[in-house]
């Protein structure tokens, strides 16, 4: 078990500038589950090139550029982060703004640890909290006042956003907030070899699929009420074989390793400024442990699904501490280590005036919002009992 008084010390130092640790680097080596060779899916994009993957070059350890793909971007990465550490918000006493919504009996929550732009994102913006819009409550008050000068409020109700960092790109501010993230990571595949994907479907009668028939006789309810088509083909009501070319901008990758390059940037936290010196140290300490926690919740297990046909396991991963003249020293923190670092580090946030509320702050959408809601969810459920 790691000595978690002298790793909080440490972690403090750093990111007042008093020492010389810069970051903490992590470094893992993955290999697909069905082994070495296998293909796997990077995240798709509009398509340039011929291909809907990412395809880049950087050098190599042996200090020669080779092609990439990445299989999992920056931003990708932070959400794995922000959802493991949403699963244990509560075990955490972690601060965070939650939209609620109830639709036909079902309660549907999202935090700002999934929105795309985090507590700034314009689902708390166009929500309330008991009939008055979030930004004129006194929490949305305080967040819309704070500044790169004092960002005490955003380290008090979602300290989550200081680590992955925001943008306020919606409140149409002349100068919007705006700070990077400290925490990066992410994941590589090297000297990719583009596959090839042919999806066919098949019908076990061979029904002639291109075969034209009245849509409304072959569908009088269902997703066919809503067609404007008279007639339709076999193969769009579902039957018959439907075979398609091989497809290179969308076949997956076989490549030579795949990577996690990850870190902490204490530098960058130390750049945060709050109210006062000891927030400073206790704030941004407490950053550091939420984003270790993060990495260690998210990536500390034998293995991770990425999507469909990307599934890794973990070969081998080291942690290890940056230092001046680019020095480097190891670093052991397990999951629960990380997760008692974050205890630790709460209780020192407290006691320099800054006290975390496990509660949520919890917004409803506003009538216009939660009616686009209510139409999108009842639409969807039209379409899935049809379907």
């Amino acid at each position: 078990m790691a000595d978690l008084d002298a790793l909080y010390e440490r972690l403090a130092a750093a990111v007042t500038l008093q020492s010389d640790d810069a970051a903490i680097r992590i470094r893992a080596e993955y290999e697909p589950q069905a082994g070495p060779g296998a293909k796997v899916f990077p995240p798709t994009y509009m398509e340039s090139n011929g291909t809907r993957y990412h395809f880049e070059r950087r050098w190599s350890p042996e200090g020669t550029p080779v092609e990439v793909v990445v299989l999992d971007s920056y931003q990708s990465q932070a959400n794995r982060c922000e959802a493991a550490l949403d699963r244990v918000a509560d075990r955490l006493g972690l601060p965070r703004l939650l939209m609620r919504f109830i639709h036909d009996g079902v309660t549907i929550e999202l935090s700002n640890l999934a929105a795309p732009h985090r507590s700034r994102d314009a689902y708390f913006l166009d929500s309330k909290v008991d009939g008055t819009p979030f930004d004129a409550t006194p929490v949305g008050m305080e967040l819309d006042r704070a500044s790169i000068d004092d960002l005490t409020p955003f380290l008090a109700y979602v300290p989550t956003d200081l680590v992955y960092g925001v943008w306020d790109s919606h409140r149409g501010k002349r100068l919007a907030l705006k700070f990077a993230r400290s925490y990066t990571s992410e994941m590589l595949g090297w000297e990719p070899e583009r596959g090839k994907r042919a999806a066919t479907k098949g019908d076990p009668l061979n029904l002639p699929g291109g075969d034209k028939v009245s849509t409304r006789e072959w569908r009088p309810l269902g997703t066919s009420a809503k067609s404007k088509k008279d007639e339709s083909k076999l193969s769009d009501l579902g039957h018959g074989m439907v075979p398609n070319q091989p497809d290179e901008s969308i076949g997956g990758v076989a490549v030579r390793s795949i990577s996690r390059l990850g870190v902490l940037s204490l530098t960058g936290l130390a750049r945060l400024r709050f109210r006062d010196e000891s927030v400073n140290r206790a704030g941004r300490t407490a950053l550091a442990a939420l984003a270790l926690a993060g990495d260690r919740l998210a990536f500390g297990g034998a293995g991770i699904h990425l999507r469909s046909g990307s599934d890794l396991v973990l070969r081998n991963e080291s942690l290890e501490w940056v230092q001046r003249g680019a020095r480097t020293e190891p670093l052991e923190l397990s999951r629960d280590d990380a997760v008692q670092l974050v205890d630790l580090a709460r209780e020192r946030l407290a006691a320099a005036g800054v006290a975390w509320q496990a509660e949520p702050v919890v917004v409803s959408p506003s009538g216009p919002l939660a009616e686009v809601i209510r139409n999108v969810l009842t639409a969807r459920g039209l379409d899935d009992a049809e379907g």
